[in-house]
């Protein structure tokens, strides 16, 4: 299947190799040169105005890719190199030239002024005020995920079960509140790559508008269920839906057919079974009991990728739990048909009735065949397919279910369909229909992290566990006292420093600092009640 992710043009391909301290040197060098080869030039020109070093490229932001029409979220596109820039020059007048050191027929400008003035201003390495943070009264939520900016993600909130201060400082010390990226990240992403172009081809899409942005992802989806269908596997499957009264976005790493552990599984049924029975032993169950005892349910797996063969254990399991919990009622919300996708346009201040270019449906058009009516036939008849039939029938029946912020939709008068955003997503709800029949009850229990290995994406092991809504609201509540600004953020325990190791905050955090004197003051008690 294609997989298509939208593509912007690009400036420049080049970056600079200088830092800001070598290119000041690098600036003194040509105005030193440049005034003492003045008078020997009949024409002098001003080396620093002709001199110019493009900006590095900025890197993706975000490795998620997508199934046929596979598109990355908002913060994924690729984003523009910026154009070439001139070096500034200095504000004040040069001071004038000294004299040149001679060395035989050649002579050379005394650099040592320019060395010297540039180390002062060369930055010295990252360090971070632990109290910058807290200089703004605003909560994360009003900071950071409130509109214009990007609503909350599955990561933002499975974030805080490692560490709330450490993502705290992430979204306010870091450029762009991303961490910074590693080997051992960008490792990672090339493993999830590789995976999701055993299921998906990824196809580049020109687009114009945050709609079609948006159109892509939404097809993006809709392609991914039918595959999921099509095969029992799919990647990288986007959804959306609502926790708390907030709209959250994720991206789940694969579902299949495909049961992580079915023995622990079959104990999990009987379990269940026996609860059930005691529970309602005097009630009949319900026909639908019987005449689906062994359909077929979809499971969730979270793909982790590590630098040994070592699996984590105990707390660090923690993020990855509450992560596939998220994704499991996400999904099973929008399998239910529950998903307010009015509100959700709404929040990421889409129209949902602007219709899209006719550059970007005839992209569309090359991928998806039923996007065209026949000429030959009724405009609410759907292509060829019955699976694209039922589905545009049911866009065509179901008038009412089109999300519209300003005007109802009417059917267009040329041979294009799905122009637009609330023309699309009756479609994606009838694939979910589809997809699950059962709505949540389509979706297994049983969850699981698949740990791969970062060089060459082999299979280390698995950890499979049961879904716990109960777990998951308990959660999800403390986690949003601290996103609406409730309570401050709070660090690792004691038993967790181990995290510490890897924080790039940790010589700066407030919290590392007193949970180290409370451990010293500790053992030193310990020590006088011994002696």
């Amino acid at each position: 299947m294609a997989s298509v992710a939208p593509t912007l043009d690009r400036e420049s391909d080049y970056g600079s190799d200088f830092s800001v301290g070598e290119e000041d040197i690098v600036n003194q060098l040509l105005e030193d040169l440049g005034s003492n080869l003045g008078s020997r030039t009949t024409s002098p020109t001003n080396p620093t105005s002709t001199a110019s070093t493009p900006a590095l490229p900025l890197e993706s932001q975000d490795r998620h890719h997508a199934p046929n029409l596979r598109s990355h979220s908002e913060n994924a596109l690729p984003e523009k190199v910026k154009s070439p820039t001139m070096l500034p020059r200095t504000s004040q007048s040069p001071a004038p030239a000294p004299l040149p050191i001679s060395l035989g027929e050649v002579q050379y400008p005394d650099i040592s002024r320019a060395l010297f003035s540039a180390e002062s201003e060369i930055a010295p390495g990252p360090k971070f005020d632990p109290l910058e943070p807290f200089k703004d009264s605003r909560s994360p939520l009003q900071r950071f995920r409130s509109f214009p900016k990007k609503p909350l993600t599955v990561t933002d909130l499975s974030s805080g079960a490692w560490c709330e201060l450490q993502y705290w400082y992430t979204l306010t010390l870091l450029p762009g509140g991303r961490k910074t990226r590693t080997a051992a990240m960008r490792g990672g992403t090339r493993v999830h790559q590789t995976l999701e172009d055993e299921v998906h081809t990824t196809v580049q899409v020109s687009i114009a508008t945050k709609e079609e942005a948006f159109a892509l992802r939404l097809w993006n989806a809709i392609q991914g269920l039918r595959t999921l269908r099509d095969t029992g596997l799919t990647r990288e499957l986007e959804v959306w839906g609502m926790i708390e009264g907030q709209i959250v976005n994720g991206i789940i790493d694969e579902v299949s057919h495909e049961s992580p552990n079915p023995a622990f599984e079959q104990e999990l049924n009987l379990s269940q079974l026996s609860q059930d029975s005691a529970a309602h032993s005097n009630q009949q169950a319900p026909i639908t009991d019987y005449l689906e005892p062994h359909a077929k349910r979809f499971y969730l797996t979270d793909v982790k990728t590590r630098g040994s063969d070592r699996l984590p254990t105990g707390a660090a399991l923690r993020p990855a739990r509450v992560q596939l919990f998220l994704y499991h009622r996400l999904l099973g919300n929008m399998a239910s048909g529950l998903v307010d996708f009015t509100a959700i346009m709404d929040r990421y201040g889409l129209r949902t009735d602007a219709l899209f270019s006719d550059a970007f449906m005839a992209q569309i058009g090359n991928l998806h065949d039923e996007v065209f009516y026949d000429a030959d036939s009724n405009l609410e008849q759907s292509p060829s397919s019955s699976r694209s039939t039922r589905a545009g029938r049911n866009a065509a029946e179901s008038p009412d279910t089109i999300p519209s912020r300003n005007s109802e939709i009417t059917q267009p008068h040329d041979l294009i369909r799905y122009r637009s955003i609330a023309q699309i997503l009756p479609l994606l709800q009838a694939e979910l229909q589809e997809t699950f029949p059962r709505g949540p009850a389509s979706l297994g229990n049983l969850l699981a992290v698949q740990y791969r290995h970062r060089d060459g994406g082999r299979i280390l092991g698995h950890n499979a566990f049961p879904n716990d809504p109960e777990a998951l609201d308990a959660y999800i509540k403390q986690n949003l006292q601290w996103w609406r600004g409730e309570r401050d953020a709070e660090g690792v325990s004691i038993e967790e420093t181990y995290k510490c190791r890897t924080c790039e905050f940790a010589e700066s955090c407030q919290w590392r600092k007193d949970k180290e004197a409370e451990f010293l003051q500790k053992k030193r008690n310990t020590t006088r009640v011994r002696s």
